[in-house]
C-alpha cells in the first residue's frame, strides 16, 4: 500500500481529482449565486463550494510536496 501512495501516478489522480474539486467548488458557488443572489438561503452552498475550492488547494499543495520529495 506504501508503494501505491507514493507513486506519481497516485499523486497525479489526486490532482485531477483537486482540480476537479476546484472546478466544481466554483460551479456550485457561481449557480448558487445566479439562482438566490446574496441571500441567507446561499449560505449552505456557498461554505459547500469553498470547502471543496479549499479541498483542491490542499490537493494542489500534496501534490507540489510529493513533486520536491521525488530525487
Amino acid at each position: 500500500m506504501k508503494r501505491l501512495v507514493r507513486s506519481e501516478g497516485y499523486a497525479r489522480a489526486r490532482l485531477v481529482t483537486g482540480a476537479l474539486f476546484v472546478v466544481l467548488g466554483i460551479a456550485v458557488i457561481v449557480r448558487t449565486f445566479a439562482a438566490a443572489g446574496l441571500s441567507g438561503q446561499a449560505i449552505p452552498a456557498c461554505v459547500l463550494g469553498l470547502a471543496m475550492i479549499l479541498l483542491g488547494g490542499f490537493r494542489f499543495r500534496d501534490y507540489a510536496a510529493a513533486r520536491r520529495a521525488r530525487p
